[in-house]
This record gives structure tokens, C-alpha cells and sequence, in this order.
């Protein structure tokens, strides 16, 4: 879910990296905007902003982002 359009300016796509940050590619300006504000942590991506470049990626979504009426697995 992006409520911003993908444009990186809302974090309603934050998720939190379990494994594999190495095969994400590098921070961009977005996402520097939000770690520097403190509303982006160390373990955590904009998922419409963040792209894979290979390797496997383990991830999970951030309670606050959680839908209600979805059950997220572990």
C-alpha cells in the first residue's frame, strides 16, 4: 500500500528489513529525508522507494502501517 502514489512521502510503505539489506540498493533522497527526522530507522526501507537488485529478502511490515482485516504472517 503506497497513500502517497509511490512518491516516498508519506512512509505508509515502511517496511522493516528481517534479512538481505545488502541486495537493496542504496538510500535515496527520500528515504535520507525521513532517516534524518527520525521516522526511518537503521532496519527499516520505503518499500516504494527500495529496489532489489538480486539475493533473497526477508521483511515485514511495520505495525503501524498493519491492516486490520489482513493476517500478516511471522
Amino acid at each position: 500500500m503506497h497513500g502517497c502514489g509511490k512518491k516516498g512521502r508519506c512512509t505508509t510503505c515502511k517496511m522493516i528489513v528481517c534479512s538481505g539489506m545488502e541486495h537493496l540498493s542504496s538510500l535515496n533522497e527520500r528515504e535520507e529525508f525521513f532517516r534524518e527526522r527520525g521516522r526511518l530507522n537503521e532496519d527499516e526501507r520505503l518499500s516504494c522507494q527500495a529496489k532489489i537488485k538480486a539475493g533473497e529478502l526477508r521483511i515485514r511490515v511495520a505495525e503501524e502501517n498493519k491492516f486490520p482485516h489482513l493476517v500478516y504472517s511471522d
